[in-house]
C-alpha cells in the first residue's frame, strides 16, 4: 500500500476528513504535510511518514479502539435504552461482563450480558488477536439525565457515561419576535460609556411592552480589556464560564448605596470628566471603560470584604461554592501581573502549581467579586425579562482565546497544534484562520463532557434561547495546522449523536430554545440533523434571493429563527446600499471589474425584493420623492413577508430600523482595517424608545405574526 492510502487510512481512524469541497465548489484534498501536522495534533505517534512510523501508529490507535471494551460515552434516545457495542477477544464465552447502570438520582439497574445473546456485528485483529464487537442493551425506560455505567469484566472495570436525553430540543411552540442591538452598542444618558445589565433591562421592559418576547446579544462572556493580550472580540471570549463584568452596572447592586468611597468615586470631577469623554465618543474605547468601572468595582469588593455582615457572608458562600471562580480569578490575577500571556509565563504556571494565597490578593478579591456582581444582575436581569414575558437570546461561541483562562486551566481539551478555521469561499478566497483552538474530540469524550455541558448550562440557565455559533461544528470543524495557510486545512469529524444528547437534554433541563447557525458552507446531513433533534435553523433573509424565480424570496424553514441580516453581514440599508462591495474593493479582494458586475447583480436582487414584497404590502411613499422612507417600507414589508412566514422566531436588528449603513462586524478584517465590535448605536435608549418609524415598523411586525402573543 502506498503513501497515500496508508496516511488516509490512518487519518480516517482519527476522524480527519482530508478531502472535501469548500465555499466555491472546489474539491480539496489536504497535504501529506497537514494530515501529518493534525495527526500529531490529535495525539497519533507519528515522527514522520516513513512507511513504519505509519504502521505503527495506525497500530497503535486500532489497539487503543479495540482493547477498550465500551465506549466512554453512550446515547440513549427518549429512555429507550438502545443499545452499545461490547468489544471483548472472541474466545470470550459465557458471561462476558457484568453490568452496573448508576443513574443520576442514585438508584442503580444491574445486568449481565452473555455471549449466547450478544450479536457479533464486527471483528478485527489486532496484534494478532482477534477482537468482536457485539450489540448489547442498555436498560429501557431509562429517566432523562447524565448515567454512569460500570463494565466489570474478568477483574478490571471500565467505566462510561451514558446520556439520556429527549430526541428533540425543547421548544415552547410559540411564534413571536425579538430584538437584537449588541450590548456593547447600546448606551444611555445615565450610562458609563458602554451597555450594561440596566439598559439591558430598560431595553428588554420596552421591547415587552411592544410585544416582543426576546431580546438578543452578542456573546456576554468574559473578555481580555486589558493592556496584554487585548482581545474586545465577544468570539474570543477568556472562558466559557464566566461572564464579562463590563456590563456590571455597579450603581445597582445593592452594596453600593453602602459604600461611601464608591459613591464619592463615583460624584468625583474626574470620575465624570471620564465618563463624559466615554459617552461622546462614537467608538467604544475598551479599555478605558473597563478601567473606569474596574475602580468601582474594586472599591465595593475591599468595602464587602471588611464589613462584617450578610454582604459578606452571601459573598464568601458564593466562593466556597464555586471552585472553578477562584481558579479563575488566579489566572487574572497572575495575568495582569506578569502582563503577559500564560504560554509565556515562568513555566507556565499549571494550575496545580498555582496557590490561590500567593497570588495578589487584591486582584483575586476583584475577579471573584467582579464574577459574583455579574452572576447576581444577569440572573436579575432573566428574572425581571421574564415576569414581562421576554427572554434573553444568548449566543455561544465555537471557539475560545488561545491564552484564555479555559485553555490553560485544560490544556488536555485542546489540540494546540492546530486552530479553527473555514475553508475558501466566494469571500475568503484563502479561506480563514479565526485564531480559537482546535477542541479535541476524544479528549471531550474522556472528560465526559463536563466542560461542553458546563458551558452550556452557563448561558442556558439564564436564556429563554441561545444560538450556537458554527453549529456545523456538532458534526465536524475545519481545522488549520500550526504555521499553514487556511487554504491548507482539512475537517475533522466529531461525535455528533453525543453532541446533540447533551445540547437536547440541557435545552430541557433549563427549557431553553436553541438555534443552529447553520450559515456559510453547510452539508445537508446538517440541515437534517437540525430539524430530527428540534433545534431551529437560522433563516437569514439577504441570503435567500434569488432574482428569476417564481418567488425570488427562499421559504422561512418551519420554526426557523428568521432575520433580515446578522451581525457578519450588511445592515439593511448596508445591503442596499453595496457598502459590503465597495469595502471588498478597499480590501483589494475585488477589482473595479468584478465589483461592477457583483454591483449589477445587487440590483437584480434589490429588484427581485422590492418586486416580490410589493405584493405583500404596498410601499407607503414614492421611492422618487422620499428614498430612505422607501428603503424603510421595504425593510418594513421584508419584516412582514417574514414574520407570516413559518418561522419560530423573527429577530429585528434594530439598527436596521433607522437605516445605519455602517455594520458592527467586518469578518477578515482586524483593528486598523475596521472598528470592529465597537461602533455604538446612533440613538441612545431614551431617544430610540420614541422614534416614531421604530416603533411603527415593529407594531406592523407584531401585528402580522399570526400566534404572536399581545
Amino acid at each position: 500500500m502506498g503513501l497515500r492510502p496508508t496516511l488516509h487510512r490512518l487519518a480516517r481512524l482519527h476522524g480527519i476528513q482530508a478531502a472535501y469541497t469548500d465555499g466555491c465548489g472546489v474539491r480539496r484534498r489536504a497535504s501529506h504535510e497537514s494530515i501529518l501536522a493534525l495527526l500529531r495534533a490529535l495525539g497519533a505517534p507519528l515522527a514522520s511518514l516513513g512507511p513504519r512510523d505509519l504502521a505503527a501508529a495506525t497500530a497503535a490507535r486500532r489497539r487503543a479502539m479495540w482493547s477498550r471494551p465500551v465506549e466512554p460515552v453512550l446515547v440513549a434516545w427518549n429512555g429507550r435504552g438502545g443499545d452499545f457495542l461490547l468489544r471483548t477477544p472472541e474466545t470470550a464465552r459465557g458471561n462476558l461482563a457484568r453490568c452496573r447502570l448508576r443513574l443520576e438520582d442514585g438508584r442503580t439497574r444491574s445486568w449481565t450480558i452473555r455471549s449466547g445473546r450478544a450479536r457479533v456485528v464486527e471483528s478485527a485483529t489486532v496484534d494478532g488477536k482477534r477482537y468482536v464487537a457485539r450489540r448489547s442493551p442498555l436498560p429501557r425506560r431509562l429517566p432523562d439525565g447524565y448515567h454512569d455505567l460500570h463494565v466489570e469484566i474478568g477483574n478490571r472495570t471500565w467505566s462510561a457515561l451514558v446520556v439520556a436525553a429527549p430526541v428533540r430540543a425543547y421548544d415552547d411552540g410559540e411564534r413571536s419576535w425579538g430584538a437584537f442591538l449588541p450590548l456593547h452598542a447600546v448606551h444611555s444618558a445615565n450610562g458609563w460609556g458602554v451597555g450594561d445589565f440596566t439598559d439591558l433591562d430598560a431595553l428588554a421592559r420596552w421591547v415587552g411592552a411592544r410585544g416582543g418576547r426576546a431580546v438578543g446579544l452578542l456573546p456576554a462572556l468574559a473578555a481580555f480589556l486589558g493592556e496584554c493580550p487585548f482581545e474586545p472580540s465577544p468570539y474570543l471570549p477568556v472562558t466559557r464560564l464566566f461572564w464579562n463584568e463590563l456590563h456590571v452596572d455597579p450603581r445597582r447592586l445593592p452594596e453600593f448605596e453602602q459604600c461611601e468611597p464608591a459613591r464619592r468615586l463615583v460624584a468625583s470631577r474626574a470620575f465624570r470628566r471620564q465618563v463624559g469623554a466615554l459617552r461622546a465618543a462614537s467608538l467604544v474605547d475598551y479599555r478605558k471603560a473597563m478601567a473606569l468601572r474596574r475602580q468601582v468595582l474594586e472599591s465595593l469588593a475591599r468595602a464587602i470584604e471588611e464589613r462584617p455582615g450578610r454582604g459578606r457572608e452571601d459573598f464568601r458562600a458564593w466562593v466556597k461554592q464555586h471552585p472553578v471562580a477562584q481558579e479563575y480569578a488566579a489566572f487574572r490575577a497572575i495575568g495582569e501581573r506578569l502582563e503577559r500571556p500564560w504560554p509565556a509565563w515562568p513555566a507556565a504556571l499549571p494550575p496545580a502549581q498555582i496557590r490561590v494565597e500567593a497570588v495578589d490578593r487584591d486582584a483575586v478579591r476583584y475577579h471573584l467579586y467582579a464574577q459574583w456582581a455579574a452572576a447576581r444582575q444577569i440572573a436579575e436581569l432573566a428574572r425581571n425579562a421574564g415576569a414581562r414575558g421576554v427572554g434573553l437570546y444568548l449566543d455561544v461561541p465555537v471557539g475560545v482565546h488561545p491564552d484564555g483562562f479555559d485553555v490553560w486551566r485544560r490544556p488536555a481539551l485542546f489540540a494546540r497544534g492546530a486552530a479553527l478555521g473555514a475553508p475558501p469561499d466566494p469571500l475568503f478566497a484563502d479561506g480563514q484562520d479565526w485564531s480559537a483552538p482546535a477542541p479535541h474530540p476524544e479528549a471531550a469524550r474522556q472528560d465526559r463532557y463536563t466542560y461542553f455541558r458546563a458551558g452550556l448550562a452557563h448561558q442556558m440557565a439564564h436564556a429563554t434561547a441561545v444560538r450556537l455559533d458554527h453549529v456545523m461544528g456538532l458534526h465536524r470543524l475545519f481545522w488549520i495546522p500550526r504555521g499553514a495557510s487556511a487554504a491548507d486545512g482539512a475537517y475533522v469529524r466529531n461525535p455528533a449523536d453525543e453532541l446533540y444528547a447533551i445540547v437536547c437534554l440541557e435545552s430541557h433541563r433549563h427549557r431553553t430554545r436553541v438555534v443552529g447557525e447553520n450559515l456559510g458552507t453547510v452539508p445537508r446531513t446538517v440541515n437534517a440533523a437540525l430539524s430530527r433533534h428540534g433545534l431551529a435553523q437560522l433563516h437569514v433573509a439577504q441570503f435567500g434571493i434569488a432574482p428569476g424565480a417564481a418567488d425570488p424570496l427562499a421559504r422561512v424553514p418551519r420554526r426557523a429563527f428568521a432575520c433580515v441580516n446578522t451581525h457578519d453581514t450588511p445592515t439593511f440599508a448596508g445591503f442596499l446600499a453595496g457598502r459590503d462591495i465597495d469595502e471588498r474593493v478597499e480590501r483589494g479582494i475585488l477589482d473595479a471589474g468584478r465589483a461592477a458586475e457583483e454591483h449589477l447583480r445587487r440590483q437584480d436582487e434589490i429588484l427581485a425584493l422590492r418586486d416580490a414584497l410589493q405584493r405583500v404590502v404596498q410601499p407607503a411613499t414614492d421611492a422618487s420623492v422620499a428614498p430612505d422612507a422607501a428603503d424603510l417600507d421595504l425593510l418594513r414589508a421584508c419584516l412582514d413577508r417574514l414574520a407570516r412566514s413559518e418561522a419560530g422566531m423573527v429577530i429585528v436588528n434594530l439598527e436596521d430600523l433607522w437605516l445605519e449603513v455602517n455594520p458592527q462586524n467586518v469578518p477578515g478584517t482586524g483593528p486598523r482595517q475596521h472598528p470592529n465590535w465597537r461602533r455604538r448605536a446612533r440613538y441612545a435608549l431614551e431617544r430610540l424608545m420614541r422614534i416614531p418609524e421604530v416603533k411603527a415598523v415593529l407594531g406592523v411586525l407584531h401585528r402580522s405574526m399570526p400566534g404572536s402573543r399581545t
